[in-house]
């Protein structure tokens, strides 16, 4: 370590970050670790050095958070919060003692961050569980469609025009085969009456059960006249409306030409009239 000088340091700190973990890993002993782990190990002590850089410390203070990163990575496993930040702070008093209180404090709100955000993470490395494997489940993402060129779209008024055109056309053609089941179904229904063989009836008997029989037919009748008369005036007001919507859909680009020839017309004139001048 005692070739970790500032200037080596300000060298480790231009580099890319690969280059950077090689770099500084080579001034440092890694005898914790020597399988997967040890390169997560580097990688840490590099990170925590870059930001010590990032927050404008003194390059030897640099040197020093990089040095309390090795020394606490090994002993990660397991720590909840209030353990970590002790353990933190004993390292900065130790390493780094004369750390000014705002760096002290960024420093630590750091490692206590990551090592919080990552704990499982950082648990399981240290642990030695680098070659768990990891379930993953891949999710299918349906993009929206590629909306058209403008050259190719639809304005707004035309768009809201052709869903009202839709509308009328779907509701009328529901209509009108409602209006077809009516004509074609049964419009009177006779419920029929057992008259016993042995009995019979006389004259005025049978006249009340035909005058009963006919009377609740013409009531089947006139029920189903008044839904077929309701449906033809549906029919009627919406076949009015779309004929409404298609002669406006006519007329608009008339009267907006109209006012462009109009437009031009007048910018003639005063053209003329500059001219006899």
């Amino acid at each position: 370590m005692d070739s970790l000088t500032e200037s080596e340091m300000r060298t480790i700190a231009r580099l890319q970050r690969e280059a950077g973990v090689q770099r500084l890993s080579c001034h440092f002993p890694w005898s914790e670790f020597c399988d997967e782990r040890q390169c997560f190990h580097q990688e840490f002590v590099y990170d925590a050095a870059m930001f010590a850089v990032a927050r404008g410390f003194p390059w030897s203070n640099v040197i020093g958070a990089a040095v309390v990163a090795r020394n606490i990575f090994p002993h990660l496993e397991g720590l909840e919060t209030p353990k970590l930040l002790s353990l933190v702070k004993d390292a900065l008093s130790e390493c780094i003692p004369k750390l000014t209180l705002v760096h002290q404090y960024e420093f630590t709100r750091y490692i206590t961050d990551i090592c919080t955000s990552r704990r499982q993470l950082f648990q399981a490395v240290v642990d030695g569980a680098t070659d768990l494997s990891i379930t993953q489940q891949h999710l299918e993402v349906h993009l929206p469609p590629t909306p058209c060129p403008l050259t190719q779209g639809t304005e707004l008024h035309e768009w809201e025009h052709q869903q009202q055109l839709a509308k009328l056309i779907l509701a009328l053609q529901q209509k009108e085969e409602e209006l077809e089941r009516l004509r074609n179904g049964t419009r009177v229904t006779v419920e029929c009456t057992d008259i016993p063989g042995d009995e019979q009836l006389d004259k005025e008997a049978l006249v009340k059960a035909v005058r009963a029989a006919v009377k609740a037919t013409e009531g089947q009748i006139l029920e189903s006249l008044d839904q077929e008369a309701t449906l033809l005036n549906e029919i009627l007001e919406l076949k009015l409306q779309h004929t409404v919507l298609a002669t406006r859909r006519l007329h608009n680009p008339l009267s907006s030409s109209s006012g462009h020839v109009s437009t031009n017309s007048a910018k003639t004139k005063v053209h003329t009239g500059k001219t006899k001048k």
